[in-house]
């Protein structure tokens, strides 16, 4: 059947022009219609143009009276027009039952048509302004009653007579929109899907694909298929160019600017002269406090502007969250346009709300169904970043990696989310587990992780162990800021849960290092047995032990942290006590500090700008010689080697110059002719006594013979050493009669003797 699809109706120029913004006001208030507003997919709503209801007979009368006080003289306005009408029978699923009457008048017909038939008075009274100019003309033709709605009037060929006359063009108007509604698919324009729409019955115009949403704009299109092109929406209210048509165009701008919008105010409304985005539901009014809420709630729809009487309705509650109610109760947080279900109130509280008022935004069943239904919430929630959250107790607490979360108990799995979905839960300790060499997200330095410390990882542990540290977990900066910052180093030195040696790890093994087991000097970081397990033992260094490189001849003593190359052989030997060393890979001797020269033990050194020499006793101390002699007297060699001030200082001052007397544990000795003679009684021999480190101690000649109490220099005096004195024995005789030559002398020096203090002759 042929219906109209007028472009441009003459009558209607003058409509266009007049522009005039009076009549009646519905529940949104009427405001002029502006162009940015049109959206040729979603002319009018369905719930409004489907509307029986709309306004009462009584209502279309007082807004035809508002839009012509008077009529022309000569002239029926619509407000005056009255005529019979005939009884119609129902027509099933389109229109109900018309009883007709005597005299009635046109806004009579255009309630009662628009309740049997189930279309809005006010689309009615719109679509007769559209096509005829019969609402607002003073003047109106009767031949403008005669094609009212121009139903079945098509562009191509005269009207058909048979539907013409007032009631008729209006019943039929009404009842083609529902055929339309009936059979959706059996027209050229079809809702929820994209069709071409033509621009101008010129077929050199063009069309463009417009998505069509609902069925009353399509209904439209079929009765009227043109859209407005730019130049028609360019000048609303006036004429565009000569691709232009008008007819749904001055639909949508008549029904805006006399009824108000003629889509649905969105759920999302605002009013024209303040920016603030209300959700609005039920009574109540939810504000959306930023862009990233308003973005998620695009299921919702477009926000719409609405006056302000229309927006007090509304009882104001707590702004929007992420969490909604349904009518039916189901709880749920939405996310890009996804909804997703909530399992209980502990997981409602989880996630920042709670199962009372206070704590969701309530929704109707509609809107809850435009969210797509996702997945049921988790205890984890990963994002696009890679990142993943645990999510307890309004709190959300980044996992370092899987693993992680097994070993907190974290049932495994997680719900996409984006980030913004949990951006308002506070930030807690992150999931991580111990042992664990994480990248920071945001600018990929590395950190070691045990119990609530972190550890920065060296360059050099990292470039040894990159690939054994891996995989990496990864925790953002603020998370890493969560826990504590610790000033230790993580550089391949670990011991398990910081007791025993400490272990020595490469990508190679490990090297237990025996030396410093408990004394701290080497540091390092807590670990787990485990990751001690998983590098093979390559070897183990005792306290003081000889270590050298696979690659290198150099030998040197592992102690106090650090190795310290022997300067000898020598050396070597007498501080490790055999020649048994331990050759350890590069690697490993290149996590430890390097010290200064182990210089020889017994050895004496000094250093160029400085004459002081120094007895070297022991791995870290010395002795200061004001002379040669003690030395000379020991058996030492007086080689003196010269070393850096570094070299010497790090040896610690005994603070005793040595002397000729020498303690060697338990055993005091003295000096003499090249040998350490045991003393029993140091009472005996009142020389400055020198402990010894038992190196240096092991490096001398001892003497099995005790010293006697007879002294003798080089000269062939001889003394009585007796109560801490030495006494001259003067004759040969007097020797003879202290019993000398049954006890036997000591030869010394005479500046061992000098040491001792005078006493009276023996």
């Amino acid at each position: 059947m042929s219906v109209r699809s007028r472009f441009l109706s003459g009558g209607l120029l003058f409509t266009l022009l007049l522009g005039l913004l009076v009549g009646f006001t519905p529940a949104i208030s009427a405001q002029a219609a502006d162009a940015r507003d049109f959206n040729p997919g979603n002319l009018i709503s369905d719930a409004q143009f489907f509307n029986g209801q709309a306004m009462t007979a009584a209502e279309v009368q007082s807004f035809l009276n508002g839009k012509v006080a008077s009529c022309q003289s000569g002239f029926t306005c619509l407000k005056d027009f009255k005529m019979n009408t005939v009884s119609r029978p129902a027509d099933a699923g389109k229109c109900a039952a018309y009883d007709g009457r005597n005299n009635e008048t046109a806004a009579q017909i255009i309630a009662r048509v628009g309740q049997a038939c189930g279309i809005s008075q006010k689309a009615i009274l719109v679509l007769l302004e559209k096509e005829q100019g019969l609402v607002t003309l003073r003047n109106p033709s009767a031949s403008r009653f005669t094609i009212a709605t121009g139903y079945a009037c098509p562009d191509t060929s005269a009207c058909d007579a048979k539907y013409f006359g007032f009631y008729n063009q209006v019943y039929m108007a009404a009842l083609q929109f529902k055929r339309y509604q009936a059979s959706p698919t059996s027209w050229g324009h079809i809702a929820g899907r994209v069709n071409n729409v033509r621009l101008h019955p010129a077929a050199s115009c063009g069309s463009t694909q417009v998505f069509i949403q609902n069925q009353a704009t399509a209904g439209l299109y079929n009765y009227t298929p043109y859209q407005p092109n730019k130049a028609a929406l360019a000048n609303l209210y006036g004429v565009g160019d000569s691709c232009s048509s008008y007819g749904n165009r001055n639909f949508w701008r008549l029904f805006t600017d006399w009824f108000g919008a003629a889509t649905d105010p969105s759920a999302l409304v605002r009013t024209a002269s303040n920016s603030s985005v209300y959700l609005v539901s039920d009574t109540r009014k939810h504000l959306v406090s930023d862009m990233t809420l308003l973005n998620n709630l695009a299921p919702l729809g477009n926000v719409s502007i609405v006056d302000q009487a229309y927006l007090d309705r509304f009882t104001t509650a707590q702004p929007v969250g992420r969490i909604m109610r349904a009518a039916s109760g189901a709880m749920y947080l939405f996310d890009n346009g996804l909804r997703f279900a909530f399992d209980s109130c502990d997981r409602v509280s989880d996630y920042g709300g709670a199962c009372n008022p206070a704590g969701y935004v309530q929704l109707t069943d509609d809107q809850v169904a435009k969210f797509t239904s996702g997945p049921a919430l988790t205890s984890v929630v990963g994002l696009t970043t890679g990142q993943r959250f645990y999510i307890k107790s309004a709190q959300r607490r980044e996992v370092a990696d899987a693993a992680s979360q097994t070993q907190a108990g974290i049932p495994a799995g997680f719900t996409m989310l984006s980030a913004s979905a949990i951006a308002s839960l506070k930030l807690g300790t992150p999931v991580i587990r111990d042992s664990l060499v994480v990248q920071n997200r945001d600018n990929s330095s590395l950190s070691y992780l045990y119990g609530t410390s972190r550890y920065p990882v060296t360059t050099s542990a990292l470039n040894a162990l990159r690939n054994n540290l891996k995989p990496y977990g990864s925790l953002s900066n603020e998370s890493l800021g969560k826990l504590t910052a610790n000033s230790t180093a993580f550089a391949g030195r670990v011991k398990v849960a910081g007791t025993g040696p400490t272990q020595l790890l490469t990508s190679d093994g490990r090297v237990e290092w025996a030396a410093d087991s408990n004394d701290g000097s080497l540091p390092s970081v807590p670990a787990t047995a485990a990751l001690i397990a998983g590098y093979p033992l390559q070897g183990t260094v005792p306290a003081g032990g000889g270590v050298k490189g696979a690659n290198s001849p150099v030998i040197s003593r592992a102690a106090d942290g650090k190795i310290r190359a022997y300067d000898a052989w020598t050396g070597f030997l007498r501080l490790n006590g055999s020649s048994t060393f331990v050759t350890l890979p590069d690697k490993s001797l290149a996590m430890l500090s390097t010290g200064s020269s182990q210089l020889t033990v017994g050895g004496l050194y000094r250093t160029a700008g400085n004459p002081n020499v120094y007895l070297i006793d022991g791995p870290k101390s010395k002795i200061l010689l004001k002379s040669f002699d003690p030395a000379s007297a020991a058996g030492m060699s007086l080689k003196v080697a010269y070393v850096s001030d570094a070299e010497l200082k790090a040896y610690t001052d005994s603070g005793t110059p040595l002397g000729y007397g020498y303690v060697c544990g338990t055993n005091a000795y003295v000096a003499a002719g090249g040998t350490l003679v045991p003393v029993p009684d140091r009472t005996l021999y009142p020389v400055a006594y020198n402990s010894l480190d038992a190196s240096t101690c092991a490096v001398f000649s001892k003497s099995k013979t005790p010293a006697p109490k007879f002294i003798r220099t080089g000269d062939g005096r001889i003394y009585l050493l007796d109560g801490g004195r030495k006494r001259a024995v003067d004759t040969m005789a007097r020797y003879i009669a202290l019993g000398g030559p049954s006890i036997g002398f000591l030869s010394v020096s005479f500046d061992f003797v000098k040491t001792i203090p005078d006493g009276p002759l023996a």
